[in-house]
């Protein structure tokens, strides 16, 4: 695998807000390798259940995932956590709790997070990240 999706790419491939961009993750996984992680999936069930049609939503994010292998908070994700977590916090810059688990995955996995979102991610020089929206 080479990219990690950010919550905000799957919300947006699954709403087909831009339908071009589904096209262009399909192909970068068949190509290159995409995945998930489970803190995006776990974001992502939050706000079904939160919805006016929790079961449809559920439903369509359980499509969109079956495309994409899972990447779990494992072991050295939770190791590379903590070093992002003390380094952020040293500079007073924190980010949320799943976009540093987000990160942490992407990092632990050698991957790149692909999100529409650079302020957070941005603040981590090792991180590499890519927009999908702006090409």
């Amino acid at each position: 695998m080479r990219y990690l999706l950010d919550t905000n790419i799957c919300i947006y491939c699954i709403n087909k807000r831009y339908p071009q961009l589904f096209d262009k993750v399909l192909l970068r996984h068949q190509s290159a390798g995409v995945a998930i992680s489970a803190i995006s999936k776990a974001e992502m069930y939050a706000g079904s259940y939160r919805g006016r049609s929790p079961a449809l939503f559920r439903h369509e994010q359980d499509e969109f995932f079956s495309y994409f292998p899972s990447l779990p908070f494992d072991d050295a994700a939770a190791d590379t956590y903590g070093r992002i977590h003390a380094f952020l916090r040293d500079r007073g810059q924190l980010i949320g709790v799943a976009d540093m688990q987000i990160a942490a995955i992407a990092m632990a996995n050698g991957m790149t997070v692909v999100t529409h979102d650079f302020r957070g991610f941005a603040r981590l020089p090792d991180l590499p990240i890519e927009d999908w929206m702006a090409a």
